[in-house]
């Protein structure tokens, strides 16, 4: 399930995947931080804004499913569903800011940004294995 547009390729199994491997990598950051910083509102915070970013996640890929690829890609739907990720994202941090104590904030950006540091660890990752496969152009 890998479309090419752009020189971009966008693998729905991919981000599957980094949906799925989010979450022990949010409880482990959650876990180190609240170890780290001696305050356990640290990680619930943290926990908070993961499950929020895998959840919308789950929610554009669901999103996605239902838009045929070629129409999605001229439309605009699949951009508006990210950008709706986007915008839960800021509103976390921002009520963030407003309600609760200042390390509680840096766990909520650090909550939020699970996905995007797991899919850029994860893609990258995936990239270069497909990449130097033997047998596989590029390699």
């Amino acid at each position: 399930m890998t479309e090419e547009h752009g020189g971009a390729a966008l693998s729905v199994g991919l981000l599957r995947e980094v949906a799925v491997w989010s979450v022990p990598v949010a409880l482990a950051v959650a876990l180190v931080g609240s170890a780290l910083s001696r305050d356990p509102v640290f990680g619930a915070t943290c926990l908070i804004g993961a499950a929020f970013d895998v959840g919308t996640l789950y929610w554009a890929l669901h999103r996605m499913g239902r838009f045929d690829r070629s129409e999605a890609l001229a439309s605009g739907p699949v951009v508006s569903v990210f950008l709706g990720r986007l915008a839960v994202k800021a509103a976390l941090l921002v009520v963030a800011a407003i309600l609760v104590p200042r390390l509680s904030v840096l766990g909520m950006a650090t909550g939020v940004v699970t996905v995007d540091l797991t899919l850029a660890t994860a893609g990258s990752a995936s990239a270069a294995w497909h990449t130097f496969r033997p047998g596989h152009l590029g390699g």
